[in-house]
């Protein structure tokens, strides 16, 4: 890689070198209407440099805080680049934040410039500002007007900031960061309290992109096209959809949103991508619902290439031989069948997707891998910038589909006495921002950052989550049981889209279940049920029989304590509008007891 004239221990001096070695290549896509258009890496420096400039010009000094409240577009990129070249830090804020969850992140961190997309987000920030005393302007990158003076359009402040270039003084500034400055604060999404600013510095951010790279090499020619659909404001996109692909002289896409995503996925035939678990079950279940309405030579042909690729599963996540005969039919049945499926999805060219941020089942696991794409779960959390495990090629290590995969280099990780995951290496974080308490709390004497969950090392090394710490529920007989684990497999059931496990110190375990509404629909609608209103069709006693169906073939397998005695359907998904998910669709588990808390209390009342 060439390394320009910029040491390589920051993302501002990394991203110049690029534009050097780089300057004509793509670095963001977005979509725009039918079409995608894009800046190259030359155009983005141009953009940064006007940006910073202004920023420059508007009283912005090395070490001040600078806020991006924006989904993900290339703008989020250039507010990022442009905030770290003039040596401030930027604050990352959830598109979807309320304008309370918005300016709590703001002022915590004292934030004095704030980059946002556009309506939703000036409004909320200005009918927060009389509670924010250090924020001095809003920069919206959509092109509109506000009457209040505060508000700067992006294009006019990349304007005043051409007419007054600082180049000299963003390329002194840049050489100027210390590695141990701060980077970025990342908030944590508030699960169990309010969100703490994790500080990662420049070191922390850059040591996980260059961890990544020796743990998973890509080849010298690898053409890095990633289609980018988690939010920047998460750590994971952050550093490997987006750092990672600044390092690499890549492209990134920026998907319009989960509904459209087949549709980019066929337009950008993206060569590498990094979801979380839920975007792969979308597309399973997709294909399966599609399957449905086959017909039965399809069907029987599909059956027989799934049956064939579960013979050869140990031999593709090992890159081993098949025997002559099994790599044969294998061949066939990806002429006939996967490769057919890889392009409808438009995953064609894609030779690795990185997963994070919950368990994916051995069974999606293996589907995509037997379709012939390479899938790599990994660990690890905000707090460590955030990769600490992952599985890699299979051909540098084999890959163990119920695990996070083996430490990255520079990593070390051991399990404490009570279970619980310790790590140590150059990503773990600073501290919490202005919290110096709660960063004492989350780190051993000696220096180990305790990562809140439960898990094992197997032989080889390789990290096996089974569930968090606090989420542990230790039932009124004693016994300690592992929602996430029995919840994973709950939702694998065509029938079940959401399901929250409750029991702690109770007698037996109970769930709040979010159904399927599509797949519930179809079987209503199999069984000449003509009602349409889910929070109707729910409570019907054929529809609560059928799920007392699923429930007791999903308690089957399951030990007593963890089996699922009463359950209620609701009418309505848990979101985020609502209050039970965070941005990264994890379940506030506090939030969801509290808003059905009737409910959960008349599951058991004997």
């Amino acid at each position: 890689m060439s390394t320009g004239s910029y040491t390589e221990n920051t993302m501002a001096g990394i991203f110049r070198n690029r534009v050097s070695s780089h300057g004509s290549r793509q670095c963001f896509r977005y979509r725009a209407g039918t079409e995608w258009k894009g800046y190259t890496y030359a155009e983005t420096k141009e953009l940064v440099d006007a940006l910073a400039s202004y920023l420059i010009n508007s009283g912005i000094n090395p070490g001040d805080n600078i806020a991006i409240y924006s989904t993900n577009r290339p703008e989020w990129g250039i507010a990022d680049l442009a905030s770290l070249s003039v040596g401030a830090a930027d604050v990352t804020v959830y598109p979807t934040n309320s304008a309370p969850e918005a300016a709590y992140i703001l002022k915590d961190s004292n934030a004095k410039v704030c980059l946002c997309a556009g309506k939703f987000q000036v409004e909320n920030l200005l009918q927060e500002k009389s509670g924010l005393p250090s924020l001095q302007r809003i920069i919206v990158f959509d092109d509109l007007d506000f009457a209040d003076p505060m508000v700067v359009r992006f294009t006019e402040a990349v304007a005043q900031g051409r007419a007054n270039n600082r180049e000299s003084e963003i390329d002194k500034r840049i050489r100027g960061i210390n590695p141990d400055d701060i980077m970025t604060l990342i908030y944590t999404s508030g699960t169990t309290g309010n969100p703490k600013g994790v500080m990662l510095t420049h070191n922390n951010m850059v040591s996980n992109v260059l961890q990544f790279f020796e743990h998973h090499p890509f080849p010298e020619d690898f053409d890095a096209v990633a289609l980018s659909l988690l939010p920047l404001s998460h750590s994971l996109e952050r550093t490997i959809g987006y750092n990672s692909m600044l390092y690499w002289g890549a492209t990134a896409a920026y998907a319009k949103g989960a509904d459209t995503l087949l549709e980019d996925l066929r337009d950008i035939r993206p060569t590498c991508c990094v979801y979380v678990p839920r975007v792969l079950e979308k597309l399973y279940e997709g294909v399966m619902s599609k399957l449905k309405d086959a017909p039965a030579s399809k069907k029987m042909i599909f059956s027989w290439a799934l049956k064939t690729g579960k013979k050869a599963i140990p031999y593709i996540l090992s890159s081993s031989p098949m025997p002559f005969p099994l790599g044969m039919k294998y061949r066939y049945a990806d002429k006939l069948v996967f490769s057919k499926l890889r392009e409808a999805l438009g995953l064609d060219r894609n030779k690795v997707i990185g997963i994070g941020g919950a368990p994916l089942s051995v069974e999606i696991y293996e589907f995509f891998e037997i379709m012939g794409l390479e899938i790599h779960l990994g660990f690890g959390l905000t707090e460590t910038s955030p990769v600490t495990h992952l599985n890699t090629f299979s051909y540098i290590k084999r890959i163990k589909m119920d695990t996070s995969g083996p430490a990255l280099p520079r990593t070390e990780c051991r399990i404490a006495e009570d279970g619980e995951v310790l790590v140590r290496g150059p990503q773990v974080m600073k501290g919490y921002y202005n919290r110096p308490e709660d960063t004492k709390e989350v780190f051993t004497d000696d220096g180990w950052f305790k990562t809140g969950d439960i898990g094992i090392i197997d032989e080889d090394g390789y990290l096996k989550i089974t569930d968090r710490k606090k989420d542990i529920i230790v039932t009124a007989g004693g016994k300690n049981v592992a929602p996430q684990v029995i919840e994973g497999m709950f939702i694998q059931h065509p029938l079940i889209e959401q399901i929250a496990v409750i029991g702690d110190m109770r007698k037996y375990l109970v769930a709040l279940i979010v159904p399927g509404f599509p797949e519930l629909a179809r079987w209503a609608k199999s069984k000449g049920i003509v009602e349409t209103d889910p929070e109707k069709l729910v409570k019907l006693p054929e529809v609560v029989a059928q799920y007392q169906k699923a429930v007791d073939e999903l308690n089957r397998p399951l030990g007593r304590v963890e089996q699922i005695k009463r359950f209620a359907i609701l009418g309505h998904p848990f979101t985020q509008e609502t209050g039970e998910l965070t941005p990264t669709l994890k379940v506030k588990r506090k939030a969801v007891f509290k808003k059905y808390q009737d409910l959960i209390e008349s599951m058991y009342v004997e």
